[in-house]
């Protein structure tokens, strides 16, 4: 199954930059609340994953700017999961940023992967977990090998 999943922002006043545009690192935290909206709706807050032994880290980000986005306009995240690992331990989203014309503006792609707390390394996600990443997957979705060492 193929899905894109959609949260939008209104832009603050302090999501901007000193020329009056959205600031290169709210993108990053955009896609990084569109990603946690994701989690949450699929059953997995915060907590769960705290007890699960879980965590989410960035392993890289890339950001393609095409447009500007302004204060008080309203932009919105589409989100897919173009990259997974067979055991779910390794995953790639890419959020697309449209502003209200329909314009694209911005591109973030975030690989990331799932750390068992206690030993703080890769680890596969609980099965939930894989089980939601997997129903979304985008139909280009990239089979991501292991992490390396």
């Amino acid at each position: 199954m193929s899905e894109t999943l959609r949260k939008s922002f209104e832009v603050r006043w302090d999501d901007v930059d000193i020329n009056g545009h959205l600031r290169n690192t709210r993108y990053l935290e955009y896609a990084s609340t569109a990603r946690l909206a994701f989690l949450v709706g699929a059953g997995w807050a915060p907590k769960d994953f705290v007890k699960a032994g879980v965590a989410a880290v960035s392993l890289g980000e890339e950001v393609r700017y095409l447009r500007e986005v302004l204060p008080l306009q309203t932009v919105t995240v589409s989100s897919r999961v173009v990259g997974l690992s067979p055991d779910g331990a390794r995953w790639r989203f890419e959020h697309g940023f449209t502003r209200e014309s329909g314009e694209e503006a911005a591109v973030v792609r975030t690989l990331g992967a799932w750390i068992d707390i206690g030993a703080r390394r890769i680890a596969a996600p609980p099965p939930g977990v894989l089980a939601a990443l997997a129903a979304v997957r985008a139909a280009d979705c990239e089979v991501l090998g292991p992490a390396r060492a």
